[in-house]
């Protein structure tokens, strides 16, 4: 039976209705006015200070700012550095650019790899890539940097030096060197492409060092792998020992050439608020290698790196020689910026295979077997002799046997 509400009846439904929603609108528009309010007072925090220090200047500073730009920067990379995170960095416009172009196409330079010994007092160079310009100039691992570009190597300056046989750009570097008691110089040019793979094989035991995660290191770890394979290799040593350049994205390509396709994922990235950040699963697929493997690491070994010798532990097996990692579990990704430069910033925490639980961030990996060097230090590893070097003959032996 249908029944009618009176005409006054329904007036007072109306009213009750409009103050309800009234009441509703109020405590949301509450809501989102102190949440604006709070916003808006913690950048007048942040940007208060800067301003004060600015009228400060204008007013008393005894000089004038001749580069604004440099200033901007320095802003910037104060800013980020406030974050108190080591791994989120401001790039100026020079930095984003050389940033990007060691990620998508690895290292360029005259294709040398050198170190410093501190108990020579040498700057020495200990590897030459083949059918580098450095090799056609005739330069041979363990001869001595005297001078480049006309400027003797000392201790405190051989970094700065060794920068200058690093870039693309299509020009000639001035080296002196001494060998045998003879010095000699040689101009090779910039722009090789150095490998951030090389390997050799002692006996039946490949081993690999991979230098940085980038672009193009699937590529050339497959290449080497395979080499080494058909050469006899029946068991492989990968050397993850003070490298952390790269990016999780390229770490996660080359673990994919090495494992067998797995059900779960090799690895996650979690935002801050434990959600799959941007997609970032990285899964197993291709086909894989199969042997016993060993990855050496050291404190130095860092970020993708860390998360190679994770997983080859995990899903392979492989035994992990050497000291406890760094403990860099994140991920970084660059935000490009209206200045030309870059944010790199930290935004998820990376879970390699085995989930939470096998988390390394701000803890490390420890290996199965440690074994710390004889010298007491991991920094000039390329000057080690093979008798010094007990982490890889360690490696060599287990795997020998």
């Amino acid at each position: 039976m249908n029944r009618k509400i009176s005409l006054g009846l329904s007036i007072s439904l109306i009213i009750i209705s409009i103050t309800a929603t009234f009441a509703i609108t109020m405590v949301v528009s509450r809501q989102i006015f102190n949440s604006i309010m709070s916003d808006i007072s913690q950048r007048s925090q942040t940007y208060g200070a800067v301003d004060e220090i600015n009228k400060i200047v204008s007013n008393y500073f005894y000089g004038s700012v001749e580069d604004q730009n440099r200033l901007n920067a320095a802003l910037a990379a104060g800013y980020v550095n406030g974050l108190g995170d080591s791994n989120s960095l401001y790039l100026s416009a020079a930095e984003y650019s050389d940033y990007t172009a060691r990620l998508e196409g690895g290292v360029t330079g005259i294709g040398v790899e050198t170190a410093y010994n501190y108990r020579t007092g040498q700057f020495v160079i200990t590897h030459v890539y083949e059918e580098s310009p450095a090799a056609k100039a005739g330069l041979k691992a363990l001869d001595v940097i005297t001078a480049i570009d006309n400027t003797s190597v000392t201790m405190n300056n051989y970094a700065q030096l060794n920068e200058l046989l690093y870039g693309s750009l299509l020009s000639s570097v001035k080296v002196e060197y001494e060998r045998d008691g003879e010095t000699k110089t040689v101009e090779p040019m910039l722009g090789f492409s150095i490998p951030s793979v090389r390997g050799n094989l002692t006996g039946n035991v490949g081993y690999i060092k991979i230098s940085g995660f980038y672009k193009n290191t699937a590529s050339e770890f497959k290449a080497v792998a395979e080499k080494l394979i058909e050469q006899g290799a029946e068991s492989l040593i990968f050397d993850v020992r003070n490298t952390s350049d790269g990016s999780i994205d390229y770490a996660a390509q080359v673990i994919d050439v090495i494992v067998p396709a797995i059900s779960d994922n090799i690895a996650v990235a979690k935002d801050k608020n434990g959600s799959i950040y941007k997609n970032k699963v990285f899964t197993a697929e291709n086909s894989s290698i199969t042997m016993p493997f060993a990855v050496l690491i050291n404190g130095n070994t860092s970020g993708p790196a860390e998360l190679f010798a994770c997983d080859l532990r995990d899903i392979s097996q492989a035994q992990l020689i050497g000291t406890k990692t760094a403990g860099v579990g994140t991920m970084q990704e660059l935000f490009a910026l209206e200045d030309g430069g870059a944010v790199l910033l930290t935004v998820a925490l990376v879970e390699p295979k085995g989930g939470a639980a096998a988390v390394y961030d701000k803890i490390g990996i420890e290996p199965e077997i440690e074994v710390t060097l004889s010298t007491g230090s991991s920094v000039d590893l390329e000057l080690l002799t093979p008798e010094q070097d007990n982490q890889l003959s360690t490696a060599l032996n287990m795997l020998s046997a």
